[in-house]
């Protein structure tokens, strides 16, 4: 943040104050991104900008209200401010304590490598990477066609400045690459994609990996077959696993918890997974896609066990529903009011792949999945999907045209996991075996 936005931060901080805010927090952030897109190997899109984005909050008594601009530029207007600030006298009372207080909020923050310093952005190169990776994947036998190519970077700064003097801030960056591809067969059109995310460009799997995954994911899905309606083992993949896990993140969110819409309010201590299931939060991963140093709240990231051979120790708090619950944040604020996981994954069990699926002698293997998901107030659980049929423990025939269903308790108490966990969206899961769900077909 240079001299003039911090001077402008800092200004508007005064003047809230001086017309009868008590307490004033503005998030600020600004970034540099470019994205390009291809199709058919010709450019389609491209984007490069610089935005930003201002919040800010002012309580006047247990009274708050916030704002927000793409235009740091807003808080110079007097008339801005006193907007915030007359909506604050007005709002309704809050009976609890939203904001940290001064005491709780940590002034020498853990360095994080989250930011490739060193990376020059330069259009050129991501219009170059999309067209490479689109057109490698085109010329793979087989493939028909392609939705197109995407390559891109962001770097942002993110600021947390507040009346008691309190100011740090952080810079991240990201790197993102993905192509979706199609082939048909016999009339029969199938597609699939594939991509990486990483903070380092250095650590971005290249165009040609990216291309040959995609291809070769779409031209095994070729020939799917319909299956009778069943109920059988099934298995998740990395990718359906991580979906099943952000199902579960909400669950045991404390807004959800303190509202009492989450079919998991009253199971904190209580052992309801499998021995298998161990959750963990960590927020200061080298590298890592969700690592940050501070949270909204201006509480440093800590790293939380959540879930511990089947046992939930914690639920996921922000300073606002931690005191309607009377606990301690877990400091993964978002925004004001939000709450998000830092890098979150459920660790790797002790079994391959192929011996979690070489038991089975029939079942399915999940390779996407679509549709609503997990309904968290009752953990009933039901998505469309498609896959592969399983026979003697070996992988056979791609299926489509099929839904999956179950209650995430039962699920989850009847599991178990292999040891294929990869580190690469932040939210993370290996590959998870549910004894018995009911598979909807025909």
């Amino acid at each position: 943040m240079n001299n003039s936005s911090n001077d402008i931060l800092e200004s508007a901080i005064n003047k809230a104050k001086s017309i009868g805010a008590d307490h004033v927090d503005i998030i600020f952030s600004e970034s540099e991104t470019i994205s390009a897109s291809s199709r058919l190997t010709k450019l389609e899109k491209l984007v490069q900008a610089n935005l930003m984005n201002v919040d800010i909050r002012v309580s006047v008594g247990d009274r708050y209200a916030s704002i927000s601009s793409d235009n740091i530029e807003r808080l110079t207007d007097n008339s801005f401010i006193e907007r915030v600030v007359s909506a604050a006298k007005n709002s309704p009372e809050e009976k609890l304590k939203i904001r940290a207080d001064s005491s709780e909020l940590c002034k020498n923050f853990k360095e994080i490598d989250i930011c490739d310093k060193n990376f020059s952005a330069d259009p050129d190169y991501f219009i170059n990477k999309a067209k490479k990776c689109e057109d490698i994947a085109l010329q793979i036998k087989g493939i028909t066609n392609s939705e197109g190519a995407e390559a891109g970077y962001s770097r942002t700064k993110f600021t947390l400045i507040r009346d008691d003097g309190f100011c740090a801030s952080y810079e991240k960056t990201l790197n993102q690459i993905s192509v979706v591809t199609l082939a048909e067969k016999n009339e029969s059109l199938e597609r699939d994609y594939a991509y990486s995310t990483s903070v380092y460009n250095e650590d971005l799997r290249s165009s040609e990996e990216i291309a040959k995954e995609s291809a070769e994911k779409t031209l095994k899905r070729l020939g799917a077959r319909k299956v009778q309606s069943c109920k059988v083992p099934v298995v998740f993949d990395r990718k359906t696993s991580r979906q099943l896990l952000n199902s579960m993140l909400d669950a045991l969110s404390g807004a959800a918890i303190a509202r009492g819409v989450s079919f998991l309010k009253d199971k904190l201590s209580q052992k309801i997974f499998a021995d298998c299931i161990n959750v963990s939060d960590r927020y200061a991963i080298r590298r890592g896609l969700r690592s940050r140093p501070f949270d909204s709240d201006g509480l440093e990231c800590r790293d939380t066990n959540i879930v511990t051979n089947g046992t939930i120790n914690s639920f996921l708090l922000n300073t606002k529903y931690a005191n309607k619950m009377n606990m301690k944040s877990t400091a993964n604020a978002s925004g004001w009011e939000g709450i998000s996981p830092n890098n979150v994954c459920i660790e790797n069990g002790n079994k391959s792949f192929f011996d979690l699926i070489k038991g089975i002698k029939s079942g399915l293997f999940v390779t996407e999945v679509m549709g609503s998901g997990v309904n968290i107030v009752t953990g009933n659980y039901s998505q469309g999907a498609v896959g592969f049929w399983i026979e003697n423990g070996e992988i056979t025939y791609p299926v489509n045209e099929i839904t999956v269903a179950g209650n995430f308790l039962e699920m989850f108490s009847h599991c178990d996991v292999a040891s294929d966990l990869k580190l690469e969206s932040g939210i993370d899961s290996p590959s998870i075996f549910f004894e018995e769900m009911i598979v909807g077909g025909i």
